[in-house]
């Protein structure tokens, strides 16, 4: 599992970070889930959190078949010569995932104003394709109104998706919806199953190289720029996170530091 694998390259009081932070980070019950393994990493602190390494991403996970807002069909070997900033989300979820959203928009936004969009794919990847259709992805992303194309939204098959997301450390488990109350932001319909899952930003250079990954809950530096629906739509966890997110975070500036240590490309304010 993702934790097991950074630990290998962490000393003692930073694997009890690590732990403490894949548990906030993580939705998922021990019990509930089988993990595959996955291979393993060895790597450094990034200045701003998280691990910078260097791992080949292999050709069957490069070549998963995935479709953006549009229905339009890509790989991530398909943006080879582009940097990638990725993400995972769901479109049902009301505890992090707008959260996640509003930075990348963010984030896709800064590199867009840096001159960069052409070094550049901010991309946020579903781990619930069974709801996330195309038109809703596509509805979802359109909640945050304009924006560059550098930012987007995308989905893929179960079967895709899972070994895609398996690759990277990153597991999720559907489970029933216990509340009851949950209603979906774009039906009014109750929801019936939540997806557990870890929380992660993660960076993939030019060659298709993983280059560094967070593990850790999104902080938004302004909760008003939540589109009003999906903030109506967060549950009471979820605006708690939204004004107070649980630390381990991370922000746009931890994924511009990132960029900075692994490409030298300075994105964002200089602080």
């Amino acid at each position: 599992m993702l934790l097991m694998r950074l630990m290998k390259a962490r000393s003692a009081p930073q694997i009890a970070v690590l732990t403490f932070a894949f548990l906030l980070s993580s939705f998922a019950r021990a019990d509930a889930m089988t993990m595959p393994s996955a291979p393993p990493i060895s790597g450094s602190s990034a200045t701003n959190g998280g691990t910078i390494l260097d791992e080949k991403i292999p050709t069957e996970v490069l070549d998963i078949p995935l479709k953006d807002k549009d229905g339009k069909s890509f790989t991530l070997g398909s943006l080879e010569g582009r940097s990638v900033v990725l993400t995972d989300f769901f479109t049902s979820c009301d505890m992090i995932c707008p959260m996640t959203t509003a930075n990348m928009r963010n984030i896709g936004n800064e590199i867009f104003k840096a001159g960069l969009s052409k070094k550049f794919s901010v991309l946020e990847l579903s781990v619930d394709p069974v709801r996330d259709t195309v038109s809703r992805i596509g509805a979802y992303q359109k909640l945050f109104g304009d924006a560059t194309p550098t930012w987007s939204v995308a989905t893929g098959s179960r079967s895709g998706l899972k070994s895609l997301w398996a690759y990277f450390g990153v597991y999720s488990n559907e489970v029933p919806n216990v509340d009851g109350i949950a209603r979906d932001w774009q039906s009014g319909k109750k929801i019936t199953y939540d997806v557990e899952h870890q929380n992660v930003v993660i960076l993939i250079d030019p060659h298709s190289h993983f280059r560094w990954i967070n593990i850790g809950n999104p902080a938004v530096a302004n909760p008003s720029l939540l589109p009003n629906k999906l903030k109506q739509f967060l549950s009471e966890q979820g605006r708690l996170n939204l004004l107070h997110p649980q630390k381990p975070d991370w922000n746009p500036r931890s994924v511009f530091g990132a960029i900075f240590q692994v490409l030298g490309l300075r994105i964002g304010p200089k602080s």
